[in-house]
């Protein structure tokens, strides 16, 4: 599909009849993006007192992940591996599974919605942002438990970090693509 000048709109998302690299690499990119998914979560202690703030680190490695492999199952993957990491170095807590698979699924999911979801930058970025916010709720729901409507500023929190994480991997992965 052209838009009015004929040229394509630029796709950050491919399928996976359109993935540039072979399976052996995808998959090596996504246990490198798990672990690095893992090592921001377990060592990246910094004061910020801004909750949700590594989900601005976590969604980019997820969503650059799914771009670069062009794979629609690349974000759990990556996650997937991440949880693997954090059980064999014993760092998981309880509700350390939701942490770890719910946003790759999540991403994945939008990224199922269509080349209109895997093309455009604001929904990838709102996706991002939806599974860092779910993920909060989850950790509520499952974990620390709902404090009411004091938990509306972290809930927000998380989405914008996770909308500003999301939508700067999927302008790097524009930039990239255009040379």
């Amino acid at each position: 599909m052209s838009n009015v000048n004929g040229s394509s709109p630029q796709r950050i998302f491919s399928g996976s009849t359109d993935a540039g690299l072979n399976l052996s690499s995808s998959f090596g990119i996504c246990l490198l993006a798990g672990g690095l998914v893992w090592a921001v979560d377990a060592w990246l202690r910094v004061p910020l007192h801004l909750p949700g703030w590594r989900g601005l680190i976590v969604m980019a490695i997820l969503v650059a992940a799914r771009g670069v492999t062009g794979l629609p199952w690349a974000a759990t993957a990556a996650v997937c591996s991440a949880a693997v990491i954090g059980f064999a170095a014993g760092n998981i807590g309880p509700h350390g599974v939701l942490i770890y698979l719910l946003p790759g699924l999540i991403l994945d999911c939008f990224g199922m919605l269509g080349p209109a979801w895997r093309s455009s930058l604001w929904r990838i970025g709102f996706s991002a942002g939806v599974a860092n916010a779910l993920k909060f709720i989850a950790v509520l729901a499952f974990g620390a438990g709902f404090r009411g409507v004091g938990s509306f500023l972290p809930l927000t929190s998380h989405f914008l970090f996770g909308l500003a994480g999301g939508s700067l991997a999927a302008i790097l992965l524009m930039r990239v693509r255009r040379k």
